[in-house]
């Protein structure tokens, strides 16, 4: 029984990574289509490739947007083949969701006020605010990274595993996550040290609450797209159109004690949980 019971936590183990790099695959052939029928449309109109360029830089987060959509729909439906509920994501939406404590508000309080600490952000000095472009940062900032942590939470919802492999996937998932934007999405250096924390931040959020959906909503609706849409700590546009621009350039250090601090006090809150739940 325990080899078979091996042998079946393997083979799900195996569909969660196949269904990881399809997912990955799938984002970057729906990107290749959006981003061919738009330079298709601008070349009918004998617009050069440098206008096309700074279209497709303009128009960034609502390609990334859509392209993260299109992509979410198409595997949830694959996913959802082994589901016995007639609306598997509704059923998962419904069954996951949990009402933050007071222990995660604090979390995010902390994170801002040190974002801020280390940041020094300064009122941009330009001559006009594109405040659209400003909503546009945090809507798609908010739709791009969600869709990615609903993806994996629904995909584990699905198809059990350890919570060993999890971990692994999780991070493998965060990895090439991040080599797809840094090749595909991305025109921002940022990239390169934001995005595994917005992720990691996310997914340790929601494991610390049992796989809920509703801690990394709240992480991403109250820290993270704030983060990246006012004050330009922003993976594909930088700062060139936030409302605030850091005076000091965010580094892999503020990260790193960002992501530190944060795993280590939901690991403190959880273990206080649990030894009181034992006493009583």
């Amino acid at each position: 029984m325990k080899v078979k019971s091996k042998l079946e936590e393997r083979n799900r183990f195996l569909i969660h990574l196949s269904f990881i790099v399809f997912f990955l695959i799938l984002n970057w052939g729906v990107y290749l289509i959006v981003s061919s029928v738009i330079t298709f449309f601008h070349l009918q109109l004998d617009h050069s490739l440098n206008i096309v360029e700074n279209w497709n830089f303009d128009q960034g987060w609502e390609i990334a947007s859509f392209v993260k959509i299109v992509s979410f729909f198409i595997i949830a439906k694959f996913i959802s083949i082994r589901s016995t509920s007639r609306k598997p994501l509704r059923t998962f939406f419904i069954d996951h969701y949990k009402v933050p404590r007071r222990t995660l508000f604090t979390l995010i309080v902390f994170n801002i006020i040190f974002s801020i600490t280390f940041l020094k952000p300064l009122i941009a000095e330009r001559v006009t605010f594109e405040f659209f472009k400003i909503f546009s940062s945090y809507i798609g900032s908010f739709i791009y990274l969600f869709t990615e942590v609903i993806f994996l939470l629904f995909l584990q919802n699905i198809y059990k595993v350890s919570g060993k492999k999890k971990v692994i996937e999780t991070i493998l998932f965060i990895t090439l996550s991040f080599i797809l934007n840094a090749n595909v999405f991305t025109h921002s250096s940022y990239a390169h040290i934001s995005l595994p924390f917005y992720l990691t931040l996310c997914f340790v959020a929601s494991y610390w609450s049992k796989g809920s959906w509703s801690y990394p909503l709240l992480i991403l609706v109250m820290f993270i797209c704030p983060l990246i849409s006012l004050f330009g700590i922003d993976f594909i546009w930088g700062s060139d159109f936030s409302y605030l621009i850091p005076t000091q350039e965010p580094s892999a250090l503020l990260f790193l004690a960002l992501t530190t601090v944060s795993i280590g006090y939901m690991y403190y809150v959880g273990k206080k949980n649990l030894t009181f739940d034992e006493d009583v």
